[in-house]
């Protein structure tokens, strides 16, 4: 894809924020209608909480094996296909009749989103150089973004004016849109190369995970996955329990995380191919750990809580979008196995967050979850500092002539 013209690129680029909007989307919508389903389905809040936790082991898990498939296959095959069984299970999240059946429907979800997540981001991997990738990343951020500013907002209200099952079938009308979309104008794939004789098709899991830096740095995302899911899993209820904030405005909070989100994302992913990534990777997690932290341990009003959550997703998108653009480069001969796992390390780390945020819950209540996902932060920090060295991935100068 490196070799196609300007205009391929953006619809290319474009098409494939479509396939993020969608997953982002679908993700996300849980968190403000989760009080809704806790009282419709006759389950608490934190066993609500757990719909999260089925989507994501279902994804983590699939999304191991998925990327072989991906760099033998191609990214549009495996785009489409997620697309499909993404639809298909918002579907039937909207009629599910009991509490273990919208949990089977959310865990197919996952199997969805474990084919798309690392086919879009291999995808724009192959589009883009390392040097301009930062920016490309920040689009597809931005297109995450959208759904949380627009879509899960509209999806909550939605939920509160009339029930949370409007909110997944609206979903399922536009992911088949989407699908539609993607199937009609999404190019082919150039043809993939052989795999080599006396190889097998999984084989380039372990060439990934032998490689430190790369494993090491796939693990930092993971944490980094770990700390967001901590809080946000149980940030409609946060709000809505501590604030008063009515159900139908909840969705305002996933506004608010997007927003920061978006601008964080345009600032830190075009910084990042000026600076380097390594760096904004760094001192945005650390600014992220103290944020996250002052939400609940230091709002006595609701203004200085989503304050500080605003500052919290402003340094957050900026980590997010640097990071995808190295993960691309880690080992660019595997990219689409880079990307699958890192797929499954972030749909991991939704069930450890989502776990660690439910225990924190039980035990300290909502304001033990903002220090509970600094301390996370923080380790991811730490491990990215001491394993990644973004030299590995760009060219040393031409030397001057004598």
């Amino acid at each position: 894809m490196t070799s196609a013209s300007r205009s391929q690129r953006t619809l290319v680029l474009a098409l494939l924020c479509v396939a993020s909007f969608a997953v982002v989307f679908n993700n996300l919508i849980i968190t403000p209608i989760l009080p809704e389903i806790s009282d419709d389905l006759g389950v608490r809040v934190a066993v609500a909480g757990l719909l999260v936790t089925a989507y994501a082991v279902a994804g983590g898990v699939a999304a191991i094996f998925s990327g072989p498939f991906i760099d033998r296959l191609g990214r549009k095959p495996v785009v489409v296909s997620g697309m499909a069984i993404l639809t298909v299970a918002t579907v039937a999240s909207a009629f599910a009749p009991s509490y273990p059946l919208l949990m089977v429907a959310r865990s197919v979800a996952g199997l969805g989103v474990a084919c798309l997540t690392p086919a879009v981001f291999s995808a724009v991997g192959d589009l883009f150089s390392y040097e301009e990738r930062g920016k490309a990343m920040s689009w597809v951020v931005s297109a995450n973004t959208s759904a949380s500013i627009f879509g899960v907002p509209a999806g909550a209200f939605l939920s509160g004016m009339v029930s949370w099952r409007w909110t997944f079938g609206v979903l399922a009308v536009l992911l088949a849109v989407f699908t539609w979309l993607i199937v009609a104008r999404l190019p082919g794939d150039p043809p993939r190369p052989e795999r080599p004789a006396g190889t097998r098709m999984f084989d380039s899991l372990g060439v990934v995970l032998r490689d430190v830096p790369a494993a090491m740095a796939l693990f930092s995302n993971y944490l980094a996955t770990v700390y967001w899911f901590i809080f946000t899993v149980y940030m409609g209820a946060y709000f809505h329990d501590e604030f008063g904030l009515a159900k139908a405005a909840l969705g305002l909070m996933s506004a608010v995380m997007g927003l920061g989100v978006l601008f964080g994302s345009n600032i830190g992913g075009r910084l990042s191919d000026k600076v380097g990534k390594r760096p904004v990777i760094v001192w945005c997690s650390g600014i992220c750990a103290v944020f996250i932290s002052l939400v609940t341990t230091a709002s006595p009003v609701i203004g200085m809580a989503i304050g500080f959550l605003f500052t919290f997703s402003l340094f957050s998108g900026a980590r997010f979008a640097s990071a995808q653009a190295v993960t691309t480069e880690l080992v660019p001969e595997h990219r689409g196995t880079v990307m699958a796992l890192n797929a499954s390390g972030q749909q991991f780390g939704i069930v450890t967050g989502s776990l660690i945020g439910a225990g924190v819950l039980e035990v300290f209540g909502y304001r033990g979850l903002g220090p509970a996902s600094g301390a996370v932060a923080l380790l991811s920090l730490v491990t990215y500092a001491l394993y990644v060295d973004e030299k590995r991935f760009t060219p040393a100068p031409a030397p001057n002539p004598a």
